[in-house]
């Protein structure tokens, strides 16, 4: 079975066996209309933290490609994490594109938002993950890259509802880029390079990383949306 194969089978598992990615099942989709705007900011907050410790990842990703000698995965990983640290945005790294527009968004505070008990829950999780052997964990990486653009395009979905269609420029351009142009490259490049390395005696391995990446998602948006039912806004800034 040829790797292209394999990644285009597990990408088809994304919207056969899992909610979290989709714009209509996912969890917090669901309770949109039980919740207040607090609640979903406060989704909104938690998210956020996210994509700020994907850097790390990659990063032990990268230094796991370097030790086995697939340094051409090393190098595009090691392209991935620059462009995320604001390579290609005037320096300003991702994250903080993503958590301006959320605090001009929303008027809450987003860059020192603490991991709820879903959120630390999964950043425990990803570091066990991440701990594992090379191909293990490239499933993993794949998976984050694989899952960017259903997930991103879901964010944008819940901050339009909540700013109904307002959407801040400095937010506006961060979803365009990684929807349009950053998410599409990394996943088509991780692809490539990984390709270039990995034996069919591997494949199970970094399936299995795949998967439990999505499951780890999965339970996380689940958890999100149960706390967000029970949330209670400790802050009255909010725009809306």
């Amino acid at each position: 079975m040829e790797f292209n194969y394999l990644t285009k089978r597990l990408n088809q598992l994304l919207a056969q066996d899992y909610v979290a990615f989709s714009s209509t099942k996912n969890p917090v989709i669901q309770i949109l209309h039980q919740t207040s705007s607090a609640q979903i900011a406060y989704v909104m907050q938690q998210y956020s933290i996210f994509p700020k410790e994907l850097v790390c990842l990659t990063d032990l990703a990268r230094h796991k490609a370097l030790v086995t000698g697939w340094n051409g995965v090393a190098q595009e990983l090691t392209e991935n994490i620059a462009e995320e640290m604001g390579s290609t945005t005037q320096g300003i790294p991702h994250y903080t594109l993503l958590a301006q527009g959320l605090e001009e968004g929303l008027g809450v505070p987003v860059k020192n938002t603490i991991p709820s008990i879903a959120t630390s829950k999964l950043l425990t999780t990803l570091q066990l993950l991440f701990a594992q052997q090379l191909t293990y964990v490239l499933g993993a990486t794949y998976a984050i890259e694989a899952t960017s653009i259903p997930e991103l395009s879901l964010i944008a979905q819940l901050v339009e509802w909540l700013l109904e269609g307002a959407m801040p420029q400095d937010l506006a351009y961060f979803f365009n880029k990684h929807l349009n142009e950053w998410e599409i490259e990394h996943e088509t490049d991780l692809r490539t390079a990984v390709a270039a390395y990995i034996q069919p005696e591997q494949f199970t391995e970094f399936e299995a990383g795949f998967r439990a990446m999505i499951n780890a998602m999965e339970l996380w948006w689940q958890e999100l949306a149960q706390e967000a039912i029970s949330f209670n806004t400790p802050f009255n800034t909010c725009n809306f």
